[in-house]
Order: structure tokens, then sequence, then C-alpha cells
């Protein structure tokens, strides 16, 4: 009796311990990173600040990338055929397919600017679209270059921007086409 209820127990450890394991990793590849919440004080001029208080706001979110003054991150994108599928977050730059770094620059005469700077990791060149939120204004479609293969780019703003919106990152100047090699 105790060789069957061994067996029995072994058997059902065998069968839950795989199922058990399923939640996590399925939550951790499709879990959503999110920033604490936080205060953005940006430098609008010499004298001025502007500054707005945020709950917590995810890193990437739908395959659009969200950028704040003073991010520094990565993202990993899911390539299928040569074709951008998704993407995700990564904490850690040096295994990023892609490392952003967002930064507001303010010089002793009190001008300040906004800086994007793009790592492009991959074999292919990137092609991204972009939307950028000013204080008190709607937001407004801004130009990013694209960044060759194994290659930076930098991207520069003369207005203080609250939230940088990074979106349609793909290998193809136009979208839902096919990258050819």
């Amino acid at each position: 009796m105790k060789a069957f209820y061994l067996v029995l127990s072994v058997a059902i450890t065998a069968i839950l311990a795989p199922c058990a394991d399923a939640p996590s990793a399925q939550a951790n590849t499709n879990s959503v990173a999110f920033r604490s919440p936080f205060t953005l004080k940006l430098h609008v001029d010499k004298e001025n600040y502007y500054e707005q208080k945020f709950p917590k706001v995810p890193y990437v979110y739908n395959d659009d990338v969200y950028l704040f003054k003073d991010d520094v991150f990565g993202i990993d994108l899911q390539i299928t055929n040569g074709v951008v599928q998704g993407l995700s977050y990564q904490s850690d730059t040096n295994k990023a397919a892609v490392t952003l770094r967002f930064t507001q620059e303010v010089k002793d005469n009190g001008d300040a600017m906004m800086l994007l700077v793009i790592e492009n990791h991959t074999k292919h060149k990137l092609f991204i679209d972009a939307l950028m939120t000013v204080p008190k204004r709607k937001p407004v479609r801004t130009s990013i270059l694209p960044v060759d293969a194994g290659l930076s780019g930098f991207e520069s703003w003369q207005d203080p921007i609250v939230q940088l919106v990074l979106q349609n990152i793909r290998f193809t100047e136009r979208p839902n086409t096919e990258q050819k090699d």
C-alpha cells in the first residue's frame, strides 16, 4: 500500500510540476513592465519648469515604446521572416536588440534640448515613427531618422518633451512591407 501511494504521489508531482511552471513562464513573456509612479520635471527656460505626476506607466505596451526624460533601457524585437512582429521591454541594455536613452540637456545660459539616442544592435536598418507631447499642447508627430544596422542615431528637439512614443518600429521604410535581403 505504501508503494501505491509513493507511485501515486510521484505521478501527481510529475503531472503538476510542468503545470505549475507554465503560468509563470507565460507571465514572464507576456507581462508588461511598468515604471513606478513618478513626478516628471522638465526645464522650460532659464526661470521656468514644467512638472507633472504620472501613475505607473509601461515601458512598452501594444508595440509602442513610452519614453520620459532620463529613461535608459532596451527593447527586444520579435522577428518573423524579416518583419518585426512585436516588441518587449529589456532592462539589460547589454542584451537588448535596441537601446534607448532619452535625456534633457541644459546649458549654462538656460537653453535646453531633448536628446534621444538609439543604438541599433540588429543586422537591419531601423525605421521608427514617433509621437511627442509637449507641455500644454496636443500630441504631434515627429520624425526619427532611420538608424543603420549596428550603428547609433541621435535626435534632438528644442521643445521640452513630456512624453515621446516610438511607434511602428520596422525594417522597411513603408509599414507592412517585407524586408528585401
